[in-house]
């Protein structure tokens, strides 16, 4: 079959799986596109929620032994929640960049400057007050002969204040409970903006993604045949490691590009055929996974290639949630401070595990079920409690400050190179 016999079948197996809702006639009301605008950012915040639900699961888990197989079968699925997370982050971007192309045209320089401001100070003001926390909590801890997080220097430290602690073994997740991710989410945004410019068209798009699944696969070969025994172990370093992780952005641009019409655009919905093929991909992705990952862990260096693949399908049935279901409004704020819940989750955790040695510890043998659950709650509704503080005290005054004070400067500094450009005879970007 040629390459566009191919193409054209695919295209009538997607054409399928679509259906067009009648809020795309001409004379939709504005009423019904708001509406529909919010559901479109409420399947993200779905994902986003559930993500962090299941990072809080498998982290309580681990301190919970008296669990029935079943129980910690299911909690220890929750660590791929960070691959939900990288996907919809990966969709989020490339989203975001075409929307600044639309609004600044082809000014790569200016749009590539505001997007390294946005995600500097949306990321780094609470990572770093989360550094000085943790590290203040080993000092207060010291005095009782224990530590909060795993030994590190200040160089380790250091890397994480310049976020390259992903690729520095001490440093990826010893300064911060589950940093490494951060450091992972903080090298892609490096080269965000390169890999959008690169994949604008199809052939480019399918090109990049094909070079940088070769990069990962040569990267991660080299690093797990180092000693002439190739293998990945699960949270080790180089399963944090970015080229292991990297196939989960690469399934989020793609996702972006063909997910979009479900996603973003108008009266575009999966068909009844459609959402039996996404539960089927999903179901088959997820028994995949449990068998590389966590749970029969065959293959732990393409585990996270499966779950960006199962969170894509995931997401795609998220995107057929109604405007109104029970507990959206709960999971639409999980959802918007999922990155708060991720920092502070693991401060509410280190509370349950000193409640677990006291008498409570007894209690949770006798009953393991209620007792996970009750845990599950409480460590979900402190590190919310948490979340929105620093969101409120410290998110939002730094994005707030950034977007008024920086952006500005940044556009200011652009019209002056323009104007420069034009007078002495050069050409402006």
């Amino acid at each position: 079959m040629s390459s566009t016999g191919t193409l054209t079948w695919l295209e009538r197996i997607g054409s399928r799986c679509v259906q067009r809702a009648g809020a795309n006639a001409p004379g939709a009301s504005i009423a019904q596109r708001v509406e529909r605008d919010t559901a479109r950012v409420a399947a993200l915040d779905a994902g986003r929620a559930l993500a962090i639900v299941g990072v809080i699961l498998v982290h309580l888990a681990l301190f919970m032994p008296a669990l029935p197989p079943w129980l910690q079968a299911f909690a220890k699925m929750g660590q791929y929640g960070v691959q939900l997370f990288f996907v919809i982050s990966a969709v989020t971007i490339m989203l975001t960049l075409e929307a600044e192309t639309r609004r600044f045209g082809d000014d790569r320089s200016l749009i590539a400057r505001r997007f390294y401001v946005k995600r500097f100070f949306r990321i780094a003001p609470l990572y770093y007050v989360a550094i000085a926390v943790y590290s203040l909590g080993n000092v207060l801890a010291a005095h009782f002969h224990t530590q909060v997080t795993a030994q590190h220097s200040m160089a380790d430290v250091l890397a994480n204040v310049v976020f390259i602690h992903a690729w520095v073994p001490s440093a990826v997740n010893t300064v911060v409970p589950g940093g490494w991710s951060i450091g992972v989410e903080m090298c892609f945004y490096l080269f965000a903006p390169l890999i959008f410019v690169a994949t604008r068209t199809r052939g480019g798009l399918w090109r990049t993604s094909l070079v940088l699944m070769l990069l990962s696969a040569v990267l991660l070969s080299t690093g797990a045949c180092a000693d002439d025994v190739c293998s990945v172990e699960n949270n080790s370093f180089l399963y944090y490691w970015p080229p292991t992780q990297l196939p989960c952005f690469v399934v989020g641009f793609l996702f972006a590009r063909y997910g979009k019409r479900l996603l973003l655009r108008d009266g575009v919905e999966l068909s009844r055929f459609g959402t039996v093929c996404a539960l089927a991909a999903c179901a088959g992705l997820l028994v995949l996974l449990y068998a590389t990952g966590s749970g029969f862990g065959l293959a732990h260096w393409l585990a996270p290639t499966v779950a960006a693949c199962a969170a894509a399908a995931f997401l795609l049935l998220l995107a057929q949630l109604p405007r109104r279901y029970p507990g959206a409004r709960i999971v639409a704020a999980f959802g918007q401070n999922s990155y708060g819940l991720y920092i502070w989750s693991f401060v509410v955790i280190l509370i349950v595990r000193v409640a677990l040695k006291t008498p409570l510890d007894a209690l949770d043998h006798r009953a393991p079920v209620p007792g996970f659950v009750v845990a599950a709650l409480f460590a979900c509704c402190a590190s919310y409690a948490a979340a929105r503080i620093s969101a409120t005290r410290i998110e939002r005054p730094c994005a707030q400050w950034a977007r008024q004070v920086l952006l500005p400067r940044i556009a200011r500094a652009k019209r002056i190179e323009r104007v420069g450009g034009e007078v002495s005879g050069e050409t402006p970007e």
